[in-house]
């Protein structure tokens, strides 16, 4: 008997993909597959490097790759006529297998009660088999419900709650059943949910049903470590869940829709051309014609040793109006593309009031004048030979050994004031990831010393003496180089990122806050005492600002990149507690706090993406949106450039350059001026802080 669903299920044609009416329900969703074409799945559909650049996927037919390692094992192939989605990779081959598994996810966060079927093949042999089956009430890369085949070839019911431990899974199971699975024999998973109950069955023979309320809700997924084939994927709900969900989606679809009216939409300001010389994230921002207004250098390079090392190849630097100010060495759209950080900063590096660009190439630190280009002075880099003490370098040298090469290949450059000169005269070079130098302003050596760096450095004056200290790695640099204290014998990977200082105010106790790549995030106490420790997967790009003003303090933010990649969570910059996660995409990103609105409240920009990025509140909703104008995508920034004190937004691609500042004036005595991280310390894994200021609004536009 077909049953009849009325307005709630007309509502659902139009809010759910897939819609149609079922025996014994609605289908929420379906695919055969059929509409993708033979070969990848999930293909980039430009270069990049997904990390901190936005890079469109296609071919997913409504699906996402949530695992970033290992996505080229999945291939569409023609069998019989009919096209199916394949997995053919055996995951025990990676490192990771024993915390990143090859999964896709597909659906809506609210189903709640539903029933997932899928008709699969096993393909792997038996004695080599290893997890294979269905997701649901998926929440993100790291929390769901798996039904399927583990490793002994046992069919399990479990669920997973993130790692256990370093690089340790943490699956917890609720039911088996010894049922094998027979290779190259066609078979159908399903899964039952309503409420806590759970049933699981195999070609209609149930085998597992328990209770459980770890998850109530959530997307529908595919996990494969080893070779299997999806022949057809459905989803369907009662009439009266579908009822509900198409209520719940208009109520939340109407709410949104009022939040993004209240903010100021994003309008064109300028504009320009790059082509030849530009670039993706290797962009710095300074006064490099001394006119007070921020010009653009755009850093091409050359990387070699696996990419993660390069040479710069090309300087160019343009003004504000896009007006061509010099260049240097020959452009090439081939040399555009990062994977690493860029050896080059804008700053006054001799005091003398105008901007000089400094930076790496081969075995000299050059320094130009930021009007003319032209040479001012060159030293040489220091030798690459690792000295007796170092041990840190073991952990990388399968390719990051600093000795590749006679001379210091820079990773990254600093600036800070070690010797209390009152400016940031100081520079810090570092390789990748093993030792650290400090040169003053005539490049003559302060010290050197070596640990687990990580990244990028963060300064801060934490003893109040007039002098810099140095967060780097998992280590804390006195102003001369001595180490005040260091987690590396405490924690195993290196920093993605780290920052502290006192992000509660009222006098309260200071923090340090730590990306640490496959160690999660650390809150430490300025003192080194680590106070928590979040083990919420790959770490890394952080931020702080003032994401959720309900909340005492400032936030601290991180996206995961490596293995679940774009899984947000934001911390409380008081406790180091977590107080909110969300996972609005399968990508790496820089995550900065935008001043958009200049009320005191930030957000979160992901992308300029029109169809996956956009501004995020604190709660992880998409509030400011992109026009659809043909805009470039890859790469972002933030910046006040009107002098208004708000921030525009840079978006960039190899091809050219667009800013957008608000469609509306502020008004009110005083607008939100966050102090920022300088521009002479420019990165791609440094931290961006937002510091919380107010001043008088004497600048309307």
């Amino acid at each position: 008997m077909r049953i009849r669903l009325g307005l709630a299920a007309i509502l659902l044609a139009f809010l759910l993909p897939e819609y149609r009416s079922a025996v014994p329900g609605v289908l929420l969703y379906h695919t055969d597959f059929s509409r993708l074409e033979p070969g990848n799945f999930g293909e980039l559909a430009v270069r990049g490097f997904p990390e901190y650049h936005h890079i469109p996927r296609q071919f997913t037919d409504g699906w996402e790759i949530v695992n970033n390692r290992g996505p080229e094992e999945w291939k569409v192939l023609a069998v019989e006529g009919k096209h199916t989605l394949n997995y053919l990779g055996y995951n025990r081959e990676a490192w990771t297998r024993n915390f990143i598994y090859p999964i896709l996810c597909s659906g809506d966060s609210r189903w709640k009660d539903y029933s997932l079927e899928a008709e699969i093949t096993p393909l792997s042999r038996s004695d080599a088999s290893d997890l294979q089956g269905i997701l649901f009430r998926y929440q993100d890369g790291r929390h769901y419900y798996f039904f399927g085949w583990a490793a002994e070839n046992q069919l399990v019911l479990r669920y997973r709650d993130g790692e256990k431990g370093f690089r340790q899974d943490g699956w917890h199971e609720l039911g088996s059943a010894s049922k094998g699975m027979s290779p190259g024999r066609k078979c159908r998973l399903r899964v039952d949910v309503t409420g806590d109950r759970i049933r699981c069955s195999v070609d209609g023979q149930s085998l597992i049903s328990v209770s459980d309320r770890r998850y109530d809700r959530g997307k529908i997924g595919l996990l494969a470590c080893s070779p299997i084939r999806f022949h057809e994927v459905r989803v369907e709900t009662s009439p009266e869940q579908a009822g509900e969900l198409a209520s719940l989606h208009k109520k939340e679809e109407s709410d949104l829709q009022a939040l993004r009216l209240a903010q100021p939409e994003p309008l064109l300001w300028k504009k320009m051309r790059t082509a030849g010389f530009g670039v993706s994230r290797a962009l710095r921002l300074g006064d490099l014609n001394g006119d007070r207004q921020k010009d653009f250098l755009f850093v091409q390079s050359i990387p070699f040793f696996g990419a993660n090392y390069h040479q710069i190849s090309c300087l160019t630097a343009v003004d504000g109006e896009g007006r061509l100010l010099w260049q240097q060495g020959k452009p090439d759209p081939d040399h555009a593309y990062v994977s690493y950080d860029v050896a080059a900063q804008i700053h006054d590096w001799d005091g003398d009031g105008t901007a000089e660009v400094i930076y790496a190439e081969d075995r000299f630190l050059l320094v130009r004048n930021g009007r003319t280009g032209e040479l001012k002075r060159r030293y040489e880099l220091p030798e690459s030979r690792i000295l007796p003490e170092e041990t840190s370098w073991k952990e990388y040298r399968h390719y990051y050994r600093r000795d590749h090469l006679p001379f210091l290949i820079v990773d990254s450059i600093g600036f800070a004031d070690l010797r209390g000169t009152g400016r940031a005269a100081d520079m810090i070079l570092k390789d990748r990831h093993t030792r650290l130098w400090a040169f003053n302003d005539r490049f003559e050596l302060l010290w050197t010393a070596s640990a687990n760096l990580g990244h990028f450095p963060w300064f801060a004056d934490v003893d109040q003496d007039g002098r810099d200290e140095i967060f780097l790695g998992y280590t804390l640099f006195d102003h001369d180089g001595k180490g005040i204290w260091s987690l590396d014998g405490k924690l195993e990977e290196h920093a993605d990122g780290i920052c502290g200082g006192n992000f509660c105010g009222n006098g309260n106790p200071g923090r340090v806050f730590i990306a640490g790549s496959d160690d999660g995030v650390v809150v430490a106490g300025m003192d080194g005492t680590v106070l928590r420790h979040h083990r919420v997967g790959h770490a890394q790009t952080p931020s702080i600002g003032q994401f959720r003003p309900d909340v005492p303090g400032l936030e601290f933010c991180t996206i995961n990149y490596w293995g679940e990649p774009g899984r947000i969570t934001l911390y409380s910059g008081c406790t180091g507690e977590e107080i909110s996660h969300f996972e609005p995409i399968h990508a790496g990103s820089p995550v900065l706090p935008v001043n958009w609105r200049g009320d005191g409240q930030e957000f979160i920009l992901l992308s300029t993406s029109v169809k996956e990025g956009g501004m995020l509140d604190g709660f992880g909703r998409r509030v400011v949106l992109f026009p659809q104008d043909g805009h470039p995508e890859m790469a972002s920034m933030v910046e006040d450039l009107t002098g208004d004190r708000r921030d525009e937004i840079i978006t960039w691609d190899p091809e050219s350059l667009w800013i957008y500042t608000q469609s509306s004036p502020f008004s009110g005595e005083k607008i939100y001026a966050p102090r920022r991280t300088p521009h002479w310390n420019e990165s791609n894994y440094g931290p961006a802080v937002s510091w919380p200021n107010w001043v008088p609004n004497v600048t309307p536009r």
